[in-house]
């Protein structure tokens, strides 16, 4: 595997530009997409990723290429057994 590394990531959508960056550890530009999408929507506690059909993010590599992802989520319903 890989090592991982810093990505800049931000979200047009939401009127962010490069300067707005936030900086996001991954193994590839994609990893690094989903960490952002996951961080987003806990931080913000509304989840409009999970709850909305996502958002387009700009992923820059440590050598300055840039990417878009269409970056969308779902929730999951974990399910528990104890001994009655």
């Amino acid at each position: 595997m890989s090592k991982q590394q810093a990505y800049l990531i931000w979200c047009p959508e939401l009127g962010s530009t490069s300067d707005d960056g936030s900086s996001v550890t991954g193994y590839d530009a994609e990893d690094a997409a989903e960490t952002w999408a996951q961080r987003e929507d806990a931080e913000s506690a509304d989840y409009w990723i999970v709850q909305g059909e996502g958002t387009t993010v700009i992923v820059r590599s440590p050598d300055g290429t840039e990417q878009s992802f269409r970056v969308t989520g779902e929730q999951a319903i974990n399910y528990y057994a104890r001994a009655a």
